[in-house]
């Protein structure tokens, strides 16, 4: 079993880094009682992202906590006390990436937290394209329906074209 895990988001406390966390809330955000830190809770199961800036680099983590041993090593982030399982690594234009996947499926299509509790293997594929081409819009629409059997999103004539050409290639 998967336990939830709480993120602390910097506040007014000043640190080396700034934190930005997405996922599958399941609690209002609250300030704490000295005002230093957001404490964010994601339920346990699901994947959440954080996206750490620092003084001259960026990294993203695509994460869920940690279970046993079967998730390999676990590994600990800076605001975050538990354990995490992590899934994938971003570093310099894969953040940027990462960042246009959280949107294509979050914000287009209007649910912030389905997305969020689809299995491990559906972000395992989804860092695997990032990783590799960058994660193309019709590449994730066809991971998406894969899992959820619904359309992600409408995709262009453009779109089509160019999941036949690197179908062909």
């Amino acid at each position: 079993m998967r336990y939830n895990v709480t993120v602390d988001i910097p506040y007014s406390k000043k640190l080396a880094y700034s934190l930005y966390a997405k996922g599958s809330l399941i609690d209002i955000p609250h300030v704490d009682d000295d005002s230093a830190f957001v404490h964010f809770k994601f339920g346990g199961g699901t994947v959440f992202t954080l996206f750490y800036t620092f003084t001259g680099f960026r990294r993203a983590y695509i994460v869920t906590g940690w279970q046993n041993e079967k998730d390999g090593e676990a590994v600990t982030l800076p605001g975050v006390n538990e354990k995490l399982c992590l899934i994938f690594t971003a570093r310099g234009r894969k953040v940027d990436h990462l960042k246009r996947v959280i949107h294509i499926l979050t914000a287009e299509q209007g649910d912030d937290h389905k997305a969020f509790s689809l299995p491990l293997i559906f972000w395992y594929k989804i860092a695997a394209l990032i990783q590799q081409e960058g994660a193309h819009r019709s590449d994730i629409a066809f991971l998406w329906e894969c899992f959820t059997k619904k359309k992600l999103l409408k995709l262009t004539k453009n779109d089509l074209k160019a999941m036949q050409k690197r179908k062909y290639q």
